[in-house]
């Protein structure tokens, strides 16, 4: 059995030893202060290590509202981010539709491009055609007048027709009469054809006419 002496050396040598030479690779000589303190002062580190605790927890109380406010948020931005995929969706598709538009822009330009020109000949056209409506003012003027010169004719028309209108019945009647009379004559007809001709020769004056004296013969 070892003894208390050689247990106490064996230490000693393992433990001192290994110490001394490491103090002397590392050029650190412990002082008396190293020796009754070797962790440095952990009094202080404690206090140091509590006071960062009640911060840590300070910090922790400040944190919550704001984490849960962060998920408020979070959920409050889940569709904002959905449209916003929506919407980068949609400015994909606007590439084709922009190429589109450009070749559309680039026809009407085509199409516009005479426009000035053709703007121009108009307005020249209708420069020279300026004396020629005036011309036509004064023939709407002039056919105007003559119009109302025809109106006020056929007003006089109408007055002399409205004057008229009571004596046609007269001359309906008359040429009524004239009628029946030519057909009375006409039965006589065959008879006047045979006795026309010597009366005729015999020179007789017209009804309602004196006769004319026979003239002297002369000497």
């Amino acid at each position: 059995m070892i003894s208390k002496k050689t247990w106490s050396l064996v230490v000693l040598v393992l433990g001192v030893v290994p110490a001394v030479v490491l103090c002397a690779l590392n050029g650190f000589f412990p002082a008396l202060r190293d020796v009754s303190d070797p962790l440095g002062r952990p009094s202080a580190l404690s206090l140091e290590l509590i006071d960062s605790a009640g911060q840590f927890d300070s910090l922790s109380a400040l944190l919550l509202p704001k984490h849960a406010q962060l998920a408020t948020d979070i959920q409050t931005l889940t569709p904002l981010a959905d449209d916003l995929e929506g919407l980068t969706t949609k400015a994909g598709e606007l590439s084709g539709l922009a190429k589109t538009v450009n070749a559309s822009t680039s026809s009407v330009g085509a199409t516009a491009q005479p426009l000035p020109d053709l703007v121009a000949s108009v307005t020249a056209r209708a420069d020279q055609a300026s004396p020629t409506v005036a011309g036509l003012s004064t023939a709407v003027g002039s056919v105007t007048t003559q119009l109302e010169g025809i109106h006020q004719g056929l007003t006089t028309v109408g007055g002399s027709l409205g004057e008229l209108g009571p004596k046609a019945s007269a001359i309906a009647a008359t040429l009524s009469v004239i009628r029946e009379e030519a057909a009375h004559v006409q039965e006589f007809g065959p008879l006047l054809a045979v006795i026309g001709p010597p009366v005729n020769d015999l020179n007789l004056p017209p009804l309602g006419v004196a006769p004319t004296p026979a003239s002297a013969p002369p000497a």
